[in-house]
């Protein structure tokens, strides 16, 4: 299902970034579809091919420039013909040509944005991939663990938040407890963060619910990469002891390097969570220690 986001809730999250030139905020109707905020130089000089539907458009100072280069009659018949295309809302860079073109506008009741900050076209753009970002929510935690993005997984009481709470004692970040939402962002990136009503929080067994900033300052993470994924099961004797074909798992139609820890009593699984993630991190630079050690088997 496509996701979407109302021109209202949009408004709503950038009033300090925008100002609302047309119409009225109660008569914001429209939305954007599209997680990407274009730009529409080409569409101007009139390649409709170009135009993304349902993505709000972005007039930076250099379409706005090539508009005002335009006579009047010119001026009119391009943005008529862009208009036309129905975009869910227009946001301006700058208020030089806004005299020439809001009547427009208000006739074909497209909504009309103007900058007020700096930075606005990057901090815009990076909410709309957020926003309308393909996603699921899987269970786990999701941690920050020497510069990677770790998911750990496992089935329910088998005792992943209280790992994640002795990593977090050991100076690892957090950022998402028992529900975990993933998104792909535009170019395929794979990242996780915690639903916004549990954000910062967690749940452990004996304790109940724990603000993780308030008693960890400086351990928690908004957003992460996923980079590994460490699928905890319960320990069974029948178990092979070394795992040599690499295994993955697809989140969202791409595939995540995945170790699978058996869990027992009295092992310490924070710190084989350290340790896989330390192979990982030798394994992406050549170094498999398995591999090496069956080859000096070989050679005897």
């Amino acid at each position: 299902m496509k996701n979407s986001l109302s021109l209202k809730k949009f408004y709503s999250a950038h009033r300090d970034l925008l100002s609302l030139v047309f119409p009225r905020e109660e008569s914001l109707k429209g939305v954007i579809t599209c997680g990407v905020l274009q730009r529409p130089g080409l569409l101007l000089a009139g390649i409709r091919e170009i135009f993304k539907k349902g993505a709000l458009q972005f007039l930076g100072r250099e379409e706005i420039l090539y508009l005002s280069k335009l006579p009047e009659k010119s001026l009119d018949n391009t943005l008529e013909e862009f208009l036309s295309l129905a975009p869910p809302g227009v946001v301006l860079e700058s208020s030089s040509l806004l005299p020439r073109i809001q009547g427009l506008f208000s006739s074909f009741s497209v909504p009309l944005f103007l900058c007020k900050a700096p930075g606005c076209f990057e901090k815009i753009n990076q909410f709309l991939h957020w926003e309308l970002s393909e996603r699921i929510t899987v269970h786990g935690e999701l941690m920050g663990i020497y510069g990677l993005g770790v998911l750990i997984s496992g089935r329910s009481g088998i005792g992943k938040s209280e790992i994640a709470l002795e990593l977090i004692t050991r100076g690892h970040m957090f950022v998402a407890d028992d529900m975990v939402e993933v998104l792909k962002l535009p170019g395929g990136k794979i990242v996780g963060r915690s639903p916004e009503r549990s954000r910062g929080f967690m749940e452990i067994r004996g304790l109940g619910i724990i603000n993780v900033n308030d008693i960890f300052g400086g351990a928690l993470l908004p957003s992460s990469s996923i980079d590994l994924i460490l699928e905890l099961l319960p320990y069974d004797p029948g178990m092979e002891r070394l795992f040599v074909e690499e295994e993955s798992k697809n989140l969202l139609g791409v595939e995540i390097p995945t170790f699978k820890i058996p869990v027992a009593a009295g092992r310490n699984i924070a710190n084989l969570v350290e340790v896989a993630v330390r192979l990982f991190l030798l394994k992406s630079s050549g170094k498999v220690p398995l591999e090496e050690f069956l080859k000096r088997l070989e050679e005897k």
